[in-house]
């Protein structure tokens, strides 16, 4: 029974006997922004001054914390630094003891790291996932993880920001025990607080010394991470193992310092600015319209593709694999034929690779059936057309991939790569309908991007590229220095580490010139709805590389004045390419950027 309780919007704080319970409830994710911090710092400063025996500190429901609040990364918000928030809570004169439910992320596992004990129910995914920001974790937890789990694993887990389940968490020692979910679960961590307490010992991590018992292996592993990532163009891998190696070297709080030093350094490179911009674009660039926002997008159950060509068996595969019933229809056998064995062919590879059993694969064979004729499309409450005959004897919701769209269907372009973004032309279909048509793209695993008639996007995009590179050929600047330049400049693949020239410089900057100018006509065309959705689309088709940002975050950082005048000298040599988009204007006279 709690003695008091308070609440703030951020959390809630109860007195439960001699025990001080907060509670993170900070709907959606319980992001660690200044509010919470400042709600949080002030709570541990009422346990200290009400003499509490020990502080429990959980989150509402199945979440813990998503970490951080990226909007607030780099930015002076005058609370209190999550870092110093961390050391406090170690500092504490009673035991604090966190209870890690559902996710627990980033800054909300460095939290916890700052914690005497760690408690995990079942269903606990714990990570820290800086280094996909171009950041690493820079509260203490890169001198804290290698204390209680060894240099190899706190390498493991920051470079590759993977998630570990409690199970996996507790073999390693990031976690000290794992209970039960639910009421049961807070009961023992309450006790578990109390018993911390009456045992009048608690370890602080910033003086646990288990993850440097094997010195040689823990040099081992700093020495086989900077070999593994000797050519890297990013550097956020490379300052983790250098503060890894600090936590080895260097007394706690030196290893702290050295970490926030580092940590600065990354924040302020263009490669996390390109990072942070990619992570809150796409983002942005899901939102849906208004009008279907409110409309819940329910996957269809069995769903018919008309035309075996093309992509129809990549999209057949992915939904056997969701677990649809699918009917493959094609008025030529022989393509159909071909199209069965494409599919049997990646699912006999993803057998061998161990990506999927046996019963699977036979269970997905038995749920394709293959049609000669478009007789057995409507069957499915879903089609899904590649050809551009489609003609249904009754009304169902349709997607057209690669064809126009009949009236009120779905246009559909699938940008083909590892994680598929699905671009959605939603205008003109009825919203139950575009509502079955997201739910299928969700179910599938693609990302939905809605966009406005007149593209694909991604395909404008490739094309100016094309003809930048065609432009800059054709003016006889060599092949070789073209592709050096856009290998250091993160377009068309990943990049690589070094210093462009003065030449390279500029045909890059001409490259990024051509694709703003082309992604600013999307938008004045109403195919593109913003900025956000041209970054997300380049970056997932490949054109531009992540850690870029997107070719209209380029140029936002190259200034909207200066990429205007750089346009229309261009201009006089490929007017079609270059001629200064109309929006560029309206910014620059609005004094705005794509972004803002």
């Amino acid at each position: 029974m709690a003695d008091a309780a308070a609440g703030d919007g951020t959390l809630r704080v109860a007195r439960i006997g001699a025990l001080i319970e907060i509670v993170l409830a900070h709907p959606p994710v319980n992001a660690l922004g200044s509010a919470l911090r400042s709600h949080l710092a002030a709570a541990l400063d009422e346990a200290e001054a009400g003499q509490a025996a020990a502080v429990l500190i959980r989150g509402d429901g199945s979440l813990f914390s998503a970490g951080a609040d990226i909007g607030e990364v780099g930015a002076a918000t005058g609370s209190l630094p999550l870092g110093a928030l961390c050391a406090r809570i170690e500092g504490l004169v009673c035991p604090v003891v966190t209870l890690l439910s559902g996710p627990a992320l980033g800054g909300g596992l460095e939290l916890a790291l700052a914690a005497h004990l760690r408690l995990a129910t079942e269903g606990a995914q714990l990570s820290l996932p800086e280094v996909h920001l171009g950041l690493l974790p820079g509260a203490g937890g890169t001198q804290r993880l290698p204390r209680l789990v060894g240099g190899a694993l706190a390498l493991d887990l920051m470079l590759t920001g993977r998630r570990v389940g409690a199970a996996e968490a507790l073999a390693i020692g990031l976690v000290d025990r794992v209970i039960p979910s639910g009421d049961e679960g807070v009961a023992q961590a309450r006790a578990a607080a109390l018993d911390l307490a009456q045992a009048g010992q608690w370890r602080r991590t910033g003086e646990e010394r288990a993850g440097f018992r094997d010195v040689t292996g823990y040099r081992a592993a700093l020495d086989e991470a900077r070999e593994a990532r000797r050519a890297a163009r990013l550097p956020a891998g490379g300052r983790i193992i250098d503060c890894v190696e600090a936590a080895l070297l260097l007394p706690f709080e030196q290893g702290l310092a050295f970490e926030a030093a580092a940590f600065g350094d990354l924040l302020a490179s263009e490669e996390s600015a390109g990072l942070r911009h990619a992570f809150r674009a796409e983002r942005a660039a899901r939102r849906l319209p208004a009008a279907l926002a409110r409309v819940e997008a329910a996957a269809p159950a069995r769903v018919s593709i008309w035309g075996a060509g093309g992509l129809a068996p990549v999209v057949a595969r992915q939904a056997l694999e969701a677990g649809l019933s699918v009917t493959l229809a094609d008025p030529d056998r022989e393509t159909l034929v071909t199209a069965l064995e494409a599919i049997a062919a990646a699912q006999e590879a993803a057998v061998q690779a161990g990506s999927l059993t046996d019963v699977a694969r036979d269970a997905d064979w038995a749920r394709l059936s293959p049609a000669i004729g478009p007789a057995r499309l409507g069957e499915a409450e879903l089609v899904l057309t590649t050809r551009a005959d489609l003609a249904l004897a009754a009304p169902r919701a349709v997607l057209a991939l690669g064809v126009p769209a009949p009236a009120g269907a779905v246009a559909l372009a699938l940008v083909d790569q590892a994680q598929p973004l699905a671009e959605l032309v939603l205008d003109g279909a009825a919203p139950a309908r575009a509502a079955l048509a997201m739910g299928f793209a969700r179910r599938l695993g693609w990302q939905v991007v809605p966009t406005g008639r007149g593209g694909p996007i991604a395909a404008a995009l490739a094309m100016a590229l094309a003809e930048a590179v065609a432009h800059m050929e054709g003016r006889k600047v060599p092949r070789a220095v073209i592709a050096q330049a856009l290998s250091l400049a993160g377009i068309a693949g990943e990049g690589r580490a070094g210093t462009p020239s003065p030449v390279e410089e500029v045909i890059a900057r001409r490259c990024f010139g051509a694709l703003a100018n082309a992604g600013a006509r999307l938008i004045d065309a109403g195919v593109a709805r913003d900025a956000a959705v041209v970054d997300t689309v380049a970056i997932a088709a490949g054109i531009v590389a992540r850690w870029t940002g997107g070719p209209m975050h380029q140029a936002d950082r190259r200034g909207l004045l200066l990429l205007r005048r750089d346009l229309k000298v261009w201009a006089a040599e490929a007017p079609a390419l270059y001629a200064p988009a109309p929006l560029l204007d309206r910014l620059i006279g609005e004094g705005r950027s794509f972004a803002a």
